[in-house]
């Protein structure tokens, strides 16, 4: 029987430093993603009203919502990973200035691309397969918001929603991929299937080294804890590859929802194993209803979050209103991270200082990883709209 707790917690002992990517190759990432069309860092927001609730000196929210006019940060994982994959094409010569020019839509011709979303990745790849001219096909699990649906439509992709969860959709994809020749740009690693995830995984280190580059412009020190959402783990693994140093010792929390936490099942296991949810759940954080982790990411995320936590949805739902009051819009899995700080604080009063030995002056970092890309969704629990 599962535990019924409102709020649960797994302190990771095996939380080390893990293998980051190469200086240059981290040098390489936000270049390329400067050369995309509407790039700008997204803003790094104080969240003092919030703090002093809960208790903390200080917390920053990046506000992935505003990037790229997508609503979310996925389409830095994929257009690193086609990118890399024009790349590998070219043999080795094509450049991250020429990825949109003449000679990457040469590249990329007679590629149809697909994949498997719960959305913004699927808008993401979809947005980038416009960019290049080429077609996208994008499955979708059983429950997709009808929002999500038209918004990848809208980038010009063909949408097949199947009557099955999330690894049934990616499975459909792999399956497709295969039989019709088209490239599957999956942000979930499998056997066979490791390149183009963590090519992915490496595109979301833009959003921590804008962060470090805004904190350091404004003199403030680094975080002293991170709480980072979790689906598949290849947003965490980001986090976990960035913050990789001994000298940081940031510590790393993922929050998963309720019924929907394959990562905490599968730390919680202790075998090193990946391990998945026992049926596909039901969850306002869609984004993060994911069943098995990506076998890409979570060796990463395993050898270097501190702790794992699963919160109910409706600490994703105060969290997007606290976030609405700063005039911030996050949707349901954009607001999971503050959303397992306010359970932490709530049910858990002192665990933060205590168990990862912090003192006074605590610094948290969140990230908005998505805003209202289910609008009506987020009018029915922030009570309006802040965008429309």
């Amino acid at each position: 029987m599962r535990d019924k707790r409102k709020v649960k917690i797994f302190l990771n002992s095996r939380s080390s430093k893990v293998d980051a990517p190469t200086i240059s190759e981290v040098d390489e990432i936000v270049p390329f993603h400067r050369t995309l069309p509407g790039y700008v860092p997204t803003p790094l927001v104080s969240l003092d009203r919030i703090a002093e609730k809960l208790g903390v000196a200080r917390i920053l929210v990046k506000d992935e919502g505003k990037r790229f006019g997508l609503k979310a940060f996925k389409a830095l994982g994929a257009s690193y990973a086609v990118y890399k994959i024009l790349q590998e094409r070219s043999g080795g010569s094509l450049t991250g200035k020429d990825f949109l020019s003449e000679r990457g839509r040469k590249l990329a011709e007679e590629i149809t691309f697909t994949c498997a979303t719960d959305g913004n990745h699927g808008r993401a790849l979809a947005w980038i397969a416009r960019l290049l001219g080429r077609p996208a096909v994008i499955f979708m699990p059983r429950g997709a918001a009808p929002s999500r649906i038209d918004a990848i439509k809208s980038e010009g992709a063909d949408v097949i929603v199947v009557e099955v969860g999330y690894d049934d959709a990616v499975e459909r994809a792999s399956e497709e991929g295969e039989k019709r020749g088209w490239a599957v740009i999956a942000d979930v690693g499998y056997p066979g299937y490791m390149e183009i995830p963590s090519h992915i995984q490496k595109g979301y280190m833009t959003i921590f080294r804008e962060t470090a580059d805004q904190l350091a412009e404004r003199g403030e020190k680094p975080p002293d804890i991170v709480f980072v959402q979790a689906g598949v783990g290849a947003f965490a693994s980001a986090a976990a590859l960035f913050f990789s140093g001994p000298a940081d010792r940031i510590r790393l929390v993922s929050v998963e929802p309720e019924n929907a936490d394959c990562l905490f099942l599968s730390v919680e296991a202790g075998d090193g194993e990946v391990h998945s949810c026992p049926e596909f759940a039901n969850t306002i954080m869609a984004g993060l209803n994911c069943e098995t982790p990506s076998m890409s990411a979570w060796p990463i995320v395993r050898d270097r979050f501190d702790a794992f936590c699963t919160i109910e949805d409706r600490y994703a739902e105060e969290a997007m209103r606290l976030l609405a009051g700063e005039g911030i819009v996050s949707g349901e899995s954009g607001a999971a991270g503050l959303g397992g700080l306010i359970a932490l604080s709530n049910e858990m009063p002192g665990f933060i200082e205590e168990k990862f030995e912090l003192k006074d002056d605590i610094h948290v970092l969140v990230i908005n990883t998505e805003a209202d890309t289910d609008p009506e969704g987020y009018r029915r629990i922030v009570g309006k709209s802040l965008t429309n």
